[in-house]
């Protein structure tokens, strides 16, 4: 279900996740990590920690029920606390996507290791946890880097500055315009997604989508029955940033900016 492409879609998970912000610290760590190392050389947690955490785990996937009519709206109020992906989708994606496809096994195994530990949250026991998490706090530094320097970051910084200072009255304003909007999100965004792919930028938007979820998921617009139309607000916004000199983004960003012009 998660692609770093369409990285829009595990933000929007996250940001409703009870744990998304340390899953979104996490994953965006993994995806700053140097290609090809230096590595320290580590080794990872036990598997029987490893198995315990993972049977912990709680799913909140979406059952089979077509996207389109998830991400249209139609289902948002008995869907808000339900998830488009799983723990298995994040993990097949790290491990198939740069940097991690081609770290070492003992890195890899301590990234998948850490993004479990993040995801199970409070769930699993908490020695297990911290043995999840000790090889890979051992390996990298704890802070993300900041966003790559390029023309459209201080653009994104701005909008994310405001996001938890929003009003529920400008939230609500721009709920009502994401359901009103035409094309529909999912159409606007895989044009922008296509857009940002032969630009070679799908893993820096990925970073910016991933901090994205992290601000929503700590701030007010997270919860309650338009929580998943709030994320797909943001997260267009965001796409719509980061490809506005590849092509026309104003219906991506139109929801975002009637929710910015309503009295707070």
């Amino acid at each position: 279900m998660y692609t770093l492409l369409s990285a829009s879609v595990l933000a929007i998970d996250l940001a409703r996740h009870p744990s998304g912000a340390a899953v979104a610290d996490v994953v965006d760590r993994v995806l700053s990590l140097p290609p090809y190392g230096p590595w320290t050389a580590i080794e990872p947690a036990p598997e029987a920690a490893r198995a315990r955490v993972r049977s912990a785990t709680p799913i909140r996937q979406v059952d089979r029920i077509a996207a389109d009519t998830v991400l249209a709206g139609t289902a948002l109020a008995t869907l808000a606390g339900a998830l488009l992906g799983d723990l298995e989708s994040l993990l097949g994606l790290l491990s198939r996507e740069e940097p991690l496809r081609d770290a070492p096994g003992a890195v890899r195994q301590a990234a998948l290791d850490a993004v479990s530990a993040a995801w199970a949250g409070r769930e699993a026991d908490l020695h297990d946890l911290a043995e999840l998490r000790r090889p890979w706090e051992a390996l990298i530094d704890p802070v993300p880097p900041a966003l790559p320097g390029r023309a459209w970051t201080p653009a994104v910084r701005t909008l994310l500055e405001e996001v938890p200072h929003r009003s529920d009255a400008q939230w609500a304003a721009s709920s009502a315009a994401h359901r009103q909007r035409t094309p529909s999100w999912s159409v606007a965004m895989h044009e922008a997604c296509a857009a940002v792919a032969e630009a070679g930028r799908v893993n820096e938007v990925a970073r910016a989508q991933l901090v994205a979820s992290r601000t929503l998921r700590l701030s007010r617009g997270s919860t309650g029955p338009d929580a998943m139309a709030h994320a797909m607000v943001l997260t267009a916004a965001v796409q719509a940033i980061c490809a506005a000199d590849l092509l026309d983004t104003q219906a991506l960003r139109a929801p975002w900016d009637a929710g910015a012009d309503w009295p707070q």
